[in-house]
């Protein structure tokens, strides 16, 4: 095509357009799927946190009866599986975050290409 040489340069950026445009139909399903996952991840937490506020509710009854061996011995292992629950709390709720704040990251990205 040396007669149009502009023609060549036409039709890479027709095809630019439509490969930046099937860009952002991807990104825009990768973006719903990480949003899946992390509203997942949030309604585990939600359990997880529920579960752990009845636990404690029971703790707290445990403590009011009189003392005795086997309550304390109960009662230590309540409070280490109450720990641990508690940390698993606040990881999984730093993973959401971290999660949420990287899908807002690329929404960012996404909108400042779309306005270029």
């Amino acid at each position: 095509m040396a007669n149009f040489a502009r023609l060549d340069e036409l039709a890479i950026a027709a095809n630019s357009r439509g490969l930046f445009d099937g860009m952002l139909v991807y990104f825009d399903r990768e973006n719903v799927k990480d949003l899946d996952f992390a509203n997942g991840l949030h309604n585990l937490w939600a359990e997880l946190l529920e579960r752990t506020n009845e636990r404690q509710l029971f703790i707290i009854e445990l403590e009011g009866l009189r003392p005795s061996l086997k309550r304390y011995k109960i009662l230590e292992c309540l409070h280490e599986v109450q720990k641990q629950d508690l940390i698993q709390l606040l990881e999984l709720k730093k993973v959401i975050l971290g999660k949420y704040w990287h899908v807002s990251r690329k929404i960012t990205l996404i909108e400042i290409i779309k306005s270029l």
